[in-house]
């Protein structure tokens, strides 16, 4: 059987690295902030003071502002406040941006998801850009702005006009500056999962559970006959093991199937001048790149143009993934930013026409209300992704694709606690 295994956060999460939107926000508004709190609830009352802040100092500098009426009326007040904005760390535009967003989008930080991220950097460089958008945001109704208050919407636009803006405000220098502190940013993160495990400990936990969920996916056994058409590719959009995994699996199974392990996306590391790029963070380009304004800034945040602008490809060793009997996708989100790679597959594999199956495990949570729940979001979301690739295909073939799949039992979709159930 050849099998492709799509690895997103999940798979990490369920192996020990706290890898999730909210493990590293927290972390990174302590180091903001100078503190050490456990938690989001026990952060907010500073978070919120910093936010105040934040705002009250750039209302003072727009006062101190000396202008005629002919002159322009604001100026960079990211680089004349950031300095007094934190004295623990260098602070990012990008971290301001979050830093707000955590509390003027309508949902809760714990429930983020990676997603969400690409979704706030999409909306920010839209209307930094002044780029007409569909949001996939959903803000506050109503947000505190010291004595009044404001829609969330309109709130965070004002905020990202502010912080955004650079020198004389044209498009092409506010692309430059966002992008070049979108980068600093990765690179913090990059140093935040690099920092939880060495991919050479075979002792450690994290190691050791990724190898067995390895195992369970890929239905590996010491038993099994093993066959020349047998052959199993990774690829990952985490940002921790690598293609070196592949040496640490043989090593402790001898699972001569896997013949490639591909993060498209970077990877984590220490170096300030490393062998690997860093991870990226980027944005769905349906709907950016088959503009025919060729001035549109936000190409360069796409995840096409920063996989190409970082390297990433020299690094990878991928022939693509066609033909495969199996495509086993664990613990990814299915967000949108991540449709294109996905359609890449799927149209590789003639998805249609051919006997390619797919199973999506996902997690399901922990009580009975929160399994039905978990189980119709699952169902949705890979719903929404077939649906979304039948629209490139033939009206005769797009429209039926589930049909399809469902009629010749080519689709599953499986609760991820089932490996521990089948381990007990």
């Amino acid at each position: 059987m050849k099998q492709l295994i799509v690895l997103g956060n999940g798979f990490d999460i369920a192996c020990g690295l706290k890898s999730s939107y909210s493990d590293f926000f927290l972390m990174r508004f302590n180091e903001l902030l100078g503190t050490q709190c456990k938690n989001f609830k026990e952060m907010a009352p500073r978070l919120e003071n910093k936010r105040n802040y934040i705002i009250q100092s750039i209302e003072r500098t727009k006062n101190s502002i000396n202008f005629s009426p002919d002159e322009n009326r604001d100026c960079d007040y990211f680089k004349v406040n950031s300095s007094k904005w934190s004295e623990k760390v260098d602070l990012n535009r990008w971290d301001i941006f979050f830093l707000f967003a955590e509390s003027w989008v309508g949902k809760d930080v714990g429930l983020y998801e990676w997603q969400d991220v690409e979704s706030i950097i999409y909306e920010v460089i839209s209307i930094a850009l002044g780029c007409k958008h569909e949001s996939n945001i959903s803000y506050k109704d109503e947000v505190d702005l010291i004595g009044s208050s404001q829609h969330g919407k309109e709130a965070f636009a004002k905020l990202v006009y502010n912080i955004s803006y650079v020198g004389y405000n044209k498009h092409s220098e506010i692309s430059a500056e966002l992008f070049s502190e979108l980068k600093k940013f990765e690179t913090i993160f990059s140093r935040y999962i690099a920092n939880q495990f060495s991919i050479d400990d075979c002792n450690s936990e994290y190691i050791k559970s990724a190898i067995s969920l390895y195992e369970s996916i890929s239905q590996y056994s010491e038993n099994k006959k093993i066959t020349e058409n047998d052959q199993i590719d990774v690829l990952s959009f985490n940002y921790s093991l690598d293609d070196g995994f592949i040496k640490t699996i043989d090593k402790t199974i001898d699972d001569n199937r896997l013949k490639s392990w591909s993060n498209i996306h970077g990877i984590a590391h220490h170096s300030v001048t490393p062998y690997y790029p860093s991870p990226i963070f980027g944005i769905d380009n349906h709907g950016i790149a088959s503009q025919i304004n060729q001035n549109d800034y936000r190409i360069s945040f796409t995840k096409p143009y920063r996989v190409i602008d970082e390297g990433i490809n020299e690094i990878r060793y991928s022939r693509g993934y066609a033909d495969k009997d199996l495509i086993s996708i664990y613990g990814h989100s299915l967000g949108r930013a991540d449709y294109s790679y996905f359609e890449t597959i799927f149209d590789e594999n003639n998805l249609y026409s051919s006997d390619c199956k797919i199973e999506y495990y996902y997690y399901p949570g922990k009580d009975e209300t929160a399994k039905v729940m978990k189980r119709q979001e699952a169902i949705t979301k890979l719903y929404n992704l077939l649906t979304d690739y039948g629209r490139t295909l033939s009206a005769a073939h797009g429209a039926n694709i589930i049909n399809r799949l469902n009629l010749e039992n080519r689709i599953s979709v499986i609760p991820s606690d089932i490996f521990q159930k089948n381990n007990r």
